[in-house]
């Protein structure tokens, strides 16, 4: 018999027992569609809400600024393009994103669309060690920058970025900030 050492799993990994414990009865025997009103249904809503509270006290937010997705490209895309929708409802047409040049396919194809869209879109360079500078990202900020979205962990060399403090100048410049952070 051949062994097998999985060894990405920075792309995937197996449910944790926990998790799939708290699921298995949604993929068994409640798996209504939590949206409807019939009572079995219902008991679906009732643990996908409570999921939530807790997600929501373990970030100090509240419950109806939890959102799921079906992963990170979701989550990802549903981010960047919200923040152009935010644009045109305040009646501008593009502004100015900051990213990073080595982001995830599912922020740099997001944004490539986007820049045809309207959007200017400044791609910051790495160091040596993959790291965005947080002076970088200082320099790049400009009066119509609506969005500065920079990945917490890099899925592919791993480099951890600063996101504290870049979160911290995005705040102070009332920029808003967003980052990927499946990796993490």
């Amino acid at each position: 018999m051949s062994h097998f050492i999985y060894a990405d799993h920075a792309a995937t990994t197996a449910v944790s027992d926990t998790a799939l414990q708290a699921m298995l009865p949604h993929f068994t025997t409640a798996y209504g569609n939590p949206s409807s009103l019939y009572r079995f249904a219902q008991e679906g809503k009732t643990d996908l809400e409570r999921a939530r509270a807790e997600i929501a006290a373990c970030l100090n937010a509240r419950p109806e600024e939890i959102y799921f997705t079906s992963g990170g490209t979701e989550a990802d895309n549903w981010a960047l393009r919200g923040v152009a929708e935010l644009m045109a409802l305040k009646g501008r047409k593009g502004g100015h994103i900051i990213t990073s040049a080595i982001e995830h396919h599912a922020v740099l194809h997001t944004l490539a669309r986007l820049e045809k869209d309207g959007f200017d879109v400044t791609l910051l360079p790495v160091d040596e060690s993959g790291i965005v500078k947080v002076a970088d990202v200082a320099a790049a900020i400009r009066e119509d920058t609506a969005l500065v979205s920079i990945m917490f962990a890099n899925n592919e060399i791993g480099s951890i970025q600063p996101i504290e403090e870049i979160g911290a100048l995005c705040h102070e410049k009332h920029v808003l900030f967003h980052t990927d952070a499946v990796q993490a």
